[in-house]
């Protein structure tokens, strides 16, 4: 648990000169070259990293797991994995995948025909459940053995008992987005609007007006240290919403439209840009900040991070314990 210590307090502290708020996006470009980590010639259109202790070593590259589109393939799309710097074919027709936030540490793909289990061993997957609903987005609830899935059809439903029962979550009568925090509450994106609505753990249902100037939304999972809250881009602007509906821009931007982003280990961040993965390794910088091998930090990528950091939970520190 060292490195999330040495983060919360390292980090205000690197960011504390010339910090100041700003109502432009920059012209640069947090995109660079040698943060490619894959390339493609299709579009990337999920991304995801599990919460894995593992990846604080700053010579390994995650298990980051991704989805291809490609109209030639059986469902559109290919779920890849990439270990090191090799990718690796899961599941044809997979759309996205999911893992839980506690020792379970299994990763689940959602798929033209159902749900899936990724082996690591055979770097394949295996039948999860008796439904085969054509699944867009798929996410594990923090805490429990289910998962909240969207359809083609728009509706959302959780699974529970090993993928053995279904139950459609009646408030949300169409939605074309969602994601869950770690206290399970819902956000989603209506098909008849684009401002985004709240079902929380109590079946209370919001609608978020606060945000009506807004063209352009993406939802983003929350890092696996925010608690009550979700991070969303909003016209290239972040954004964190909280569960009672109230929510705030932060002084973070990016001029690009990402296709995908995967802020769920909070100190490796990835995002999909024109076929191309992108890290941002954020302990690697710290630790080489520590020891004077850089002089400064990328300012814009740790005011997002500092953003998710203050929404830490209380026992983010003993997460690793």
């Amino acid at each position: 648990m060292w490195h999330l210590f040495t983060l919360a307090v390292l980090l205000p502290i690197s960011l504390s000169r010339n910090f100041k708020r700003n109502d432009e996006i920059t012209s640069s470009s947090i995109f660079k070259v040698e943060q490619i980590v894959f390339s493609s010639n299709f579009n990337i259109t999920r991304i995801y990293v599990p919460v894995d202790g593992k990846y604080v070593h700053s010579n390994d590259i995650p298990s980051i797991f991704f989805t291809v589109s490609d109209p030639k393939l059986d469902g559109g799309s290919c779920v890849y994995v990439l270990e090191g710097f090799a990718a690796y074919e899961i599941l044809e027709g997979g759309r996205d995948t999911t893992a839980g936030y506690g020792v379970d540490r299994s990763v689940y793909i959602g798929a033209k025909d159902g749900m899936y289990r990724y082996d690591p061993d055979t770097l394949s997957a295996k039948r999860y459940g008796i439904f085969k609903d054509n699944i867009m987005l798929i996410q594990k609830a923090n805490g429990t053995e289910a998962f909240y899935i969207l359809t083609n059809e728009n509706k959302l439903f959780k699974l529970e008992n090993n993928g053995t029962v279904k139950t459609r979550i009646v408030p949300v009568d169409c939605a074309k987005d969602f994601v869950v925090d770690t206290s399970n509450n819902i956000y989603y994106i209506p098909c008849t609007d684009h401002l985004p609505k709240i079902v929380q753990a109590n079946g209370t249902v919001l609608a978020i007006n606060v945000f009506e100037d807004l063209r352009d939304i993406k939802l983003l999972r929350p890092a696996f240290v925010m608690e009550d809250c979700i991070p969303f881009f909003g016209d290239g602007w972040l954004y964190l919403l909280y569960s009672n509906g109230t929510g705030h821009r932060k002084d973070f931007a990016i001029k690009e439209r990402p296709s995908a982003y995967s802020v769920d280990a909070a100190l490796y961040l990835v995002a999909a840009l024109n076929g191309k993965i992108y890290e941002f390794n954020v302990m690697e910088v710290l630790l080489k900040s520590m020891f004077g091998m850089i002089n400064e930090w990328p300012r814009d990528v740790s005011k997002m991070v500092l953003s998710m950091m203050e929404t830490a939970k209380e026992t983010v520190y003993s997460y690793y314990v």
